[in-house]
C-alpha cells in the first residue's frame, strides 16, 4: 500500500494530493498520533531541500513574474506553484513512511518485507537483507546521538578546513568505540508468512482509484 500510495503522490495532482493527505490525516489520528516530535524533526531535516525544489521551481520555470520589476531575478507564479506541490508530495511521502515504520512492529515489518521480494530472491538473500535492515534500524539512531554529541561539543561548521577535519575525525573514532562495545546477540527473524488472499484487494483498489483520478 505504501508503494502504491507513493506512486500516486509522486505523480502530483492536487486531486491526488488533497485525497493522500486526508487519508494520511485520518490514519494518523486513528494510530494516535504516534511520535510526532520525530516526524517534525525529519521535516526539519528536509528543510534545505524543500528549499532548493522552490528555488528550481520558482526561478526556472517560466509563467507570469511574482515581482515584473525584478525581471529575471523574479519568480514566476507557475514555478512557485509546482515547487510549492512538489514540496507537499515530498512531505506527504515522507509522512506516510513515518506512519508505517510508528504503526508497524519490527517483528512485522521485517517478515512482510521479506515476503515483498520473495519472488526474486533466495531464502538466504532475504535472510542476509533481513538482518542488515535490522541492523541499520538500530544503529542509526545511535549514530545521531554521537554526531549530535561531537558537534554540540566542537560545531564542524565553526573555524578552518583543519577544524572540520578533526571533528570528523572525532566522530569517526566515536563511532568505532561504540561499535567496538556494542552487545552481540542472536537475531531472530520471524518467517514471513501468505498475507490473506482479501488483503491484496486493498492496494489493488487504490491503484485502480489513482488511475482512474489521473486519466480523469
Amino acid at each position: 500500500m505504501l508503494l502504491v500510495f507513493t506512486a500516486g503522490m509522486a505523480l502530483a495532482q492536487p486531486l491526488l494530493l488533497s485525497a493522500g493527505l486526508a487519508l494520511l490525516l485520518i490514519l494518523f489520528l486513528l494510530a494516535g498520533s504516534p511520535a510526532p516530535a520525530t516526524l517534525l524533526l525529519m521535516i526539519k531535516r528536509l528543510r534545505w531541500l524543500f528549499f532548493a525544489i522552490l528555488l528550481v521551481y520558482g526561478w526556472w520555470t517560466p509563467g507570469t513574474a511574482v515581482w515584473p520589476a525584478a525581471g529575471p531575478w523574479s519568480p514566476t507564479y507557475a514555478g512557485l506553484y509546482h515547487g510549492t506541490i512538489r514540496v507537499l508530495v515530498l512531505l506527504t511521502i515522507v509522512t506516510a513512511v513515518h506512519l508505517l515504520l510508528q504503526s508497524t512492529p519490527r517483528r512485522q515489518l521485517l517478515p512482510a518485507i521479506m515476503q515483498l521480494i520473495r519472488p526474486f530472491t533466495t531464502m538466504a538473500v532475504r535472510e542476509r537483507l533481513a538482518v542488515r535492515m535490522l541492523l541499520v534500524i538500530e544503529t542509526v539512531p545511535r549514530v545521531q546521538t554521537l554526531t549530535a554529541k561531537v558537534l554540540g561539543s566542537q560545531p564542524a561548521s565553526s573555524g578552518s578546513l583543519a577544524r572540520l577535519s578533526n571533528t570528523s575525525q572525532r566522530l569517526y573514532k566515536h563511532v568505532l568505540d561504540d561499535a567496538a562495545q556494542a552487545h552481540t546477540g542472536v537475531i531472530e527473524i520471524s518467517q514471513p508468512t501468505r498475507p490473506p488472499a482479501w488483503q491484496w484487494f486493498i492496494p489493488l483498489a487504490m491503484g485502480g482509484a489513482i488511475l482512474m483520478t489521473a486519466s480523469a
